[in-house]
């Protein structure tokens, strides 16, 4: 049976990406009825067949959309400018492409957790800096 909370979450992705707005998943996952801890891990709902339903579609116009930018950056008569626009059109077809597929759409490997961040002010806050 088709998960209609799913459907939810993913029509709301998707309004919310057509308004240039930033997604939230997890945002998103709660205000549509999971509890907490659902959305703290939201391929929970990402991976389910009613949420890819309602993705894949778009997915594949996003998909398309990106190979004629592709396409059209390989004429030989386009102008820097028309270039840059390309070049541009692809990152962010790109990026939305991450997103719906449930890709990083952010490099986040080497950010710090709280964790690493309050031990390292703690070893900071021990070393004795000497007067001049």
């Amino acid at each position: 049976m088709a998960s209609i909370d799913a459907k939810n979450v993913a029509k709301e992705v998707l309004e919310t990406m057509g308004k240039g707005k930033k997604v939230v998943l997890g945002k998103i996952i709660r205000k549509n009825g999971y509890s907490k801890r659902t959305s703290e891990v939201p391929t929970t709902v990402t991976n389910t067949k009613s949420y890819q339903e309602e993705i894949n579609p778009v997915l594949l116009r996003y998909q398309k959309e990106l190979t004629a930018i592709l396409d059209a950056m390989e004429l030989k008569n386009k102008s820097s400018e028309q270039y840059r626009v390309l070049v541009e059109a692809a990152d962010k077809v790109q990026k939305q492409i991450q997103l719906l597929s449930g890709g990083s759409t952010e490099r986040v490997e080497n950010l710090l957790s709280p964790e690493q961040i309050d031990a390292l002010f703690a070893r900071r806050a021990k070393k004795v800096i000497p007067s001049r």
